[in-house]
C-alpha cells in the first residue's frame, strides 16, 4: 500500500505532460463512468510582451481572466477568437486563470506571466 502511495505521487509530481511553456486545456466528457477519461484541447494560451494570445480556437466568445485567489483582471466580451491578440496588463510571474466561454463550452486555462 505504501508502494501504490509513493508510486502515485511520483507519478503526479513528475508527469512530462504538465511541464509545457504553454497552457493546454483538459475538459471532462460528461458519462465517463470511473475513470473520468479526458479530451484535450489543441488550444495555446500564452502571455508574452504585454500581450495575451490564444491560438487554435475559433469562433467567438466570452474571455474572462482571473488572478490565482479569484479577482477579476480583465474581460474580453463577444470576441473573435481565430486571431487572438489582445494587450492585458498583468503582473510578471504570476499565475492566471482564463475562462473561455462559448455558447455551448467552457474552457478554463492557467497560464504564467513571465
Amino acid at each position: 500500500m505504501r508502494l501504490l502511495i509513493i508510486l502515485l505521487v511520483f507519478f503526479n509530481f513528475f508527469n512530462p505532460e504538465y511541464n509545457n511553456f504553454y497552457s493546454r486545456n483538459k475538459e471532462k466528457l460528461p458519462g465517463n463512468g470511473f475513470f473520468g477519461f479526458e479530451k484535450k484541447s489543441k488550444a495555446k494560451l500564452f502571455y508574452k510582451n504585454g500581450f495575451l494570445i490564444i491560438e487554435g480556437l475559433d469562433g467567438k466568445a466570452n474571455i474572462t481572466i482571473y488572478s490565482i485567489i479569484g479577482n477579476k483582471v480583465a474581460f474580453f466580451p463577444n470576441i473573435g477568437l481565430r486571431k487572438f491578440k489582445e494587450p492585458v496588463s498583468l503582473q510578471r510571474e504570476t499565475m492566471y486563470i482564463a475562462r473561455i466561454e462559448f455558447s455551448n463550452t467552457v474552457f478554463t486555462y492557467k497560464f504564467f506571466t513571465r
